[in-house]
């Protein structure tokens, strides 16, 4: 049997992220994470600023710079927006995630590849069982602490919880070339339910997708939004631009009522803490994980959602609010299109979104802007 001070389950950018600061308050870690060469299907954009936040030098990580993005609503109003006070950085998620692990690994994290199985006990000191990929040996390992963090189909959470958060369903390929200059985000409730399609520029490849409450509508929206966006099908784009086959992906809808159980604290898209709307999920997985090992820390668990509530509650709820109405209709997404043509609009929208300013006054200027709109 192995023993730590806190077992982190999970080695994406929540798992990671609490493993590095873990180490580098000095406590005993372990990350087990099930394979080190799993890519998740993501866009991989990140604002500048949180890097910075982060201290994730941005040339380390970074295969291409994007600094606008283009937003077309249902009817196909076009308005390209100049991102101003940053920019956005495009990663590829399977060396992004690889770097975070060996940022905590220099911090003195200990690296395990093997699959969480469940929990043995879980009292006073917890008791989880994981299977090493190498060799197919079961381990227990106990720990005073866990930080959970193994995703949207977390078994640390359905080995505790009887219910898991909501979820939505993305499809997505990469495309050629990459000769795209900014980030397009697509409107319509023909190609996108409850969500929109994307292109997103990277580094020799485009990322292109769209998404859904519906997992089968995905093939079909898919192909619509090719229709509407390249004026030919699928079935005939398909051959010529796409360099990798579609994946199918679910990603949390946030509701903000899983934070910690006892000692075991749940990060990432395992607590669905995934923008509204946006449905940005990179920066708040990170600071999830950072505030999770704050609390660890200082052991103190139940600060964990203290500290996330006081820095983006007011935030999610004011997003998940907009998002059931914008996504009500078409007319309505038409609206919050058309406003965000203002340049007031868009400048606090980058304050928020790209700029990640932490103080109230963006939000409530946000919000005052929006006052009608909620009304609907």
């Amino acid at each position: 049997m192995l023993r730590t001070k806190t077992l982190v389950i999970g080695g994406g950018p929540a798992g990671a992220t609490a493993a590095r600061f873990l180490a580098g308050n000095g406590a005993d870690t372990i990350l087990v994470e099930r394979d080190f060469s799993y890519v998740k299907p993501c866009g991989g954009g990140i604002p500048s600023s949180a890097l910075k936040e982060m201290d994730i030098p941005e040339e380390k990580v970074t295969k291409r710079i994007i600094t606008k993005m283009r937003i077309v609503s249902p009817k196909g109003e076009d308005i390209e927006v100049e991102m101003k006070g940053g920019h956005l950085c495009v990663t590829e998620r399977g060396e992004f995630d690889s770097y975070l692990r060996e940022a905590a690994k220099d911090k003195g994290a200990s690296m395990l590849e093997a699959e969480f199985m469940r929990f043995d006990d879980i009292g006073r000191n917890i008791t989880s069982i994981i299977k090493k990929k190498s060799t197919g040996e079961e381990i227990r390992i106990k720990s005073d602490y866990i930080v959970a963090s193994d995703g949207i189909t977390s078994r640390t959470v359905s080995g505790i919880s009887p219910s898991k958060c909501g979820s939505l369903y993305t499809i997505s390929a990469h495309i050629k070339p990459d000769s795209y200059d900014a980030c397009e985000f697509w409107f319509g409730s023909n190609h996108a339910s409850n969500f929109y399609s994307w292109i997103f520029p990277s580094h020799g490849y485009s990322s292109m997708g769209t998404g859904s409450t519906n997992a089968k509508e995905l093939s079909a929206f898919l192909d619509n939004f090719i229709t509407r966006r390249f004026g030919v099908p699928m079935r005939d784009f398909a051959p010529m631009n796409f360099s990798k086959k579609t994946r199918a992906f679910r990603i949390p809808m946030w509701e903000g009522s899983l934070f910690n159980i006892k000692n075991i604290l749940y990060s990432g898209d395992s607590a669905g803490m995934v923008m509204p709307i946006t449905y940005e999920g990179i920066y708040y997985a990170m600071k999830s994980g950072e505030f999770a090992a704050q609390a660890i820390s200082e052991d103190k668990p139940d600060i964990y959602k203290k500290l996330w509530k006081s820095r983006f509650n007011h935030r999610f709820l004011l997003m998940s609010k907009i998002r059931n109405l914008l996504f009500k209709n078409d007319e309505n997404i038409e609206k919050f299109v058309a406003l965000h043509k203002r340049p007031e609009v868009q400048e606090i929208a980058m304050k928020l979104w790209l700029r990640k300013e932490a103080g109230s006054g963006s939000l409530i200027s946000y919000l005052n802007f929006f006052r009608h709109f909620l009304k609907i």
